[in-house]
């Protein structure tokens, strides 16, 4: 039996955790689409926010970028053989940028990779990849999960300052120095209402 619903082509956006205090700070009041989210597209205007970044910093609200929790005895060892980047160097707490290509070398995806935990990672990328990341774990002892949804994020783009992280009151949080931002401290925003199912 039908009911009257919402057409199935009408999806709402979902919120990111900082959204009500984007649209506060957003002069223009411009949101798109992203990733199933609704996000800002610009706060004041292109070029202010360009010099922004280049001069100062910014901070960026990531929530609706794919996250992929990895873990398993061969995280490790499975991260390894997927990106061109020695994850082995990536102490816990850290996180680095990596690229992943098939087997002919072709370049697939480009994202971050967290270390959370020995044995536990997050790959933060642009594109849903879960088939692709299960067909490539086949013989490693692995488990691949999209956490997207659980895990709100926030990025500092430019230059931060060492006392940027003190208005945020984030616990744990610090800001990186300059020459961290290849491979920085991370540090997780756990999205509101969102349980945690290992």
């Amino acid at each position: 039996m039908l009911t009257e619903s919402e057409p199935h082509y009408r999806q709402p956006l979902l919120k990111t955790p900082f959204h009500e205090r984007a649209r506060e700070l957003s002069q223009l009041d411009s949101f798109v689409p992203w990733a199933g989210y609704s996000t800002v597209d610009v706060f004041t205007s292109v070029e202010q926010e360009y010099f922004a970044i280049r001069n100062a910093s910014s901070l960026y609200d990531l929530t609706p970028m794919v996250k992929y929790r990895i873990s398993g005895a061969d995280a490790l060892r499975f991260l390894n053989r997927l990106v061109t980047r020695d994850i082995r160097r990536l102490g816990r707490g850290r996180v680095a940028y990596a690229v992943w290509c098939d087997d002919a070398g072709h370049l697939i995806d480009d994202g971050t990779v967290f270390c959370i935990a020995p044995n536990e990672y997050r790959l933060c990328t642009a594109e849903r990849q879960l088939d692709w990341l299960r067909a490539s774990a086949i013989g490693f002892d692995v488990e691949i999960r999209e956490v997207t949804e659980e895990v709100a994020a926030l990025a500092v783009q430019g230059r931060p300052q060492p006392s940027f992280s003190k208005p945020w009151a984030l616990p744990g949080s610090s800001a990186s120095s300059p020459s961290g931002t290849a491979s920085s401290r991370c540090r997780a925003l756990r999205a509101p209402g969102r349980e945690r199912s290992r």
